[in-house]
């Protein structure tokens, strides 16, 4: 799927990844037009507002990193598995790991388990996985056996050097690398990705309303224009 929205073919505008939920509760979700984008919920109350989104938002639900602490794992796991057994999602996530902070990096184990029981569902029903991973990139490297076993594999605002990128490639994952905002910072690492890796693997991603830049309150969804324009002349 995710090919045909890539830097090489860029048939419309596409959001490798935003939070429609967020968004809309903001008041900030005005879609563009021909646009298509991956929205990803983290509740059962994100996944009921992102459920009525248009057609245009393709659907994701997963456990975060982030939330490990706090997350009812039984619970969101039914409820994972729910939507997967009614293929109402097209994606798991994002998932993944998150040690930027002591306090994410103190619930590491958890972030494992439930990094464990959504890899396992998507390899259960062949859903592709939205990866979130900060300061922890060597786990990526640790899964990729089974990473390079699902359909596609989206690398949201991946924050390594293209060397790291490639290699994930080389070990056989399907995988395609979004980038958003950060490419306006002069983020060196991602500038390079967008750059340097495969056309056709590299996507642009708004993550709104997050990951705004300085003097913004918020990303909304419409920056997809922009930070498209911005990938392609690169």
């Amino acid at each position: 799927m995710l090919e045909k929205f890539s830097k090489k073919e860029k048939i419309f505008l596409f959001d490798a990844h935003f939070h429609y939920a967020v968004c809309k509760e903001m008041g900030i979700c005005v879609l563009p037009e021909n646009w298509r984008g991956i929205s990803c919920a983290h509740s059962k109350k994100e996944y009921e507002i992102q459920s009525k989104a248009p057609a245009s938002v393709i659907q994701s639900y997963g456990m975060h990193p982030q939330n490990a602490a706090n997350e009812n794992i039984k619970e969101s796991t039914d409820f994972l598995e729910e939507l997967l057994s009614k293929n109402l999602i097209s994606f798991i996530g994002e998932a993944g790991f998150d040690y930027f902070t002591e306090e994410f990096r103190a619930v590491s184990d958890l972030q494992e388990e439930i990094f464990n029981i959504q890899l396992e569902l998507a390899l259960k029903y062949n859903k592709p996985i939205v990866i979130h991973c900060r300061k922890a990139n060597h786990k990526l490297f640790e899964y990729s056996k089974q990473l390079k076993k699902l359909p596609e594999v989206l690398f949201h605002s991946f924050m390594g050097p293209p060397v790291e990128a490639q290699s994930l490639l080389n070990h056989g994952i399907n995988g395609y690398f979004s980038f958003g905002k950060q490419l306006f910072n002069g983020n060196k690492k991602a500038i390079a990705c967008a750059r340097e890796l495969p056309p056709e693997r590299v996507l642009a991603e708004t993550d709104a309303p997050f990951q705004f830049l300085k003097g913004e309150k918020y990303t909304t969804p419409a920056d997809i224009i922009k930070i498209s324009n911005l990938l392609h002349n690169l």
